[in-house]
């Protein structure tokens, strides 16, 4: 099993597909560290604290040990951004097996916000996708030579990595005929 497996959580934990050189991995990691431009993210929040008027409260973007020194997350910069989130990795057996289980404890709809997956990242193509719902907007925060798109991502992804296909090729939760929509 992976280093820490985070249990994916509505609002707290999201998944996130990332391909890179052609290589797909699954990720159980907090909200916080996916947004890929945090200096558009910060003066985002500055133009809606002047907005509302507010004095600017600062930068209240917190800074986590995996994007310590690390402002945008590119091309470049996902090199030394991949190995510090390792311990997040997790397969796609391991999400099936805990999205069989959440099945079983947890209500559907529960079940279904808390599994579906967020974001994918093609490091190969610079485009993130997102299935977020609002009012985080990470395709609003992508650098600037990167495609951030709002839409329902998961054709793109290779049946092999699906977890919520079960070993008979059943869609569990029915993601993909529901366009993530419960």
């Amino acid at each position: 099993m992976s280093n820490i497996l985070l249990e994916p959580k509505a609002l707290e934990n999201i998944i996130v597909g990332l391909l890179v050189d052609n290589s797909f991995k699954w990720y159980v990691s907090p909200k916080n560290l996916w947004f890929m431009d945090r200096k558009k993210q910060a003066d985002a929040y500055n133009k809606k604290f002047k907005e509302i008027g507010l004095k600017n409260i600062g930068n209240s973007i917190e800074e986590d040990d995996e994007r310590k020194g690390i402002e945008v997350l590119d091309e470049r910069s996902f090199i030394e951004f991949i190995p510090r989130i390792d311990k997040y990795s997790v397969s796609t057996e391991e999400l099936r097996e805990l999205l069989k289980l959440n099945m079983l404890t947890k209500l559907k709809e529960d079940t279904f916000y808390s599994f579906l997956p967020s974001l994918y990242v093609n490091l190969d193509k610079k485009e993130l996708y997102s299935l977020y719902p609002e009012p985080a907007s990470y395709e609003d925060f992508v650098p600037g030579n990167w495609r951030g798109i709002y839409e329902d991502f998961l054709s793109r992804i290779d049946r092999e990595d699906k977890y919520w296909y079960d070993e008979n090729g059943i869609d569990l939760l029915n993601f993909e005929n529901s366009g993530g929509k419960i």
